[in-house]
């Protein structure tokens, strides 16, 4: 049967869907607990990865090494990078990318790519998922998320990353997940909850919704599983 792993950058973006665990068993790997259980019967495995590319890329390699993991989800909060996507949105990544390296060099690099591409089978059961949730129908995208060491708060910062990359919106993990997927050939997906604009005001909007759109996310995660055990079911 599959394993799913399902990476947060903070507790309080996996915590609504540790409550829901059935079977749990903690375990520790790396400094990093992991939840081993199950979600809608289907294997899960389930890690807040600390903030920033590094913790992510270290959790998303021992969730595929030694968890056995198949299928990669992000789960959390991110800035809005589009006038578009706006606060307690959804953003489901098509492809996510590192904003804060110079491609031209890493690009003579292997294994690299100067995006990294969702997988189409979760991109499309993501949609599903938040078609179906009530208030979700007209607020959720699908985009490009950029990723960088660092939060993004200021206006300037936000038009750079605009003007170089075109983004939906931007966080600090999903490109690392995505670029480790890439590298052990896993499928991939980032589903983000909007919690700020990724300006001057964002840490006021940051503080006020962080928890309600963690929350939003994590649901959109749970009920997505179910679609993937009902899919693996007709396979």
């Amino acid at each position: 049967m599959v394993t799913v792993g399902i990476i947060g950058a903070m507790q309080l973006e996996i915590d609504a869907l540790i409550s829901k665990l059935e079977y749990v068993e903690e375990k520790i790997s790396a400094r990093n607990k992991y939840y081993v259980g199950k979600l809608n019967d289907i294997n899960v495995v389930i890690t807040s990865s600390g903030v920033g590319k590094v913790n992510a890329a270290s959790c998303t390699q021992i969730l595929i090494s030694e968890y056995k993991a198949g299928y990669i989800i992000n789960t959390g909060i991110a800035g809005s990078m589009n006038d578009k996507v706006r606060i307690s949105d959804i953003v489901i990544s098509s492809d996510v990318v590192h904003h804060d390296v110079r491609q031209e060099q890493l690009l003579r690099c292997h294994p690299y790519e100067e995006v990294f591409k969702s997988d189409e089978l979760l991109m499309k059961l993501a949609i599903e998922t938040v078609k179906e949730q009530k208030g979700f129908k007209q607020n959720y995208h699908i985009g490009r998320i950029a990723s960088g060491e660092g939060f993004i708060s200021s206006n300037v910062e936000k038009e750079t990353i605009q003007n170089l990359l075109n983004p939906l919106c931007v966080e600090m993990e999903g490109s690392a997940i995505g670029h480790v997927s890439f590298m052990n050939d896993i499928p991939f997906v980032v589903i983000r909850s909007i919690s700020d604009n990724a300006d001057d005001k964002s840490t006021i909007n940051y503080e006020e919704y962080e928890l309600q759109t963690a929350k939003q996310s994590a649901e959109s995660v749970y009920k997505m599983i179910a679609k993937i055990r009902i899919y693996r079911e007709l396979q």
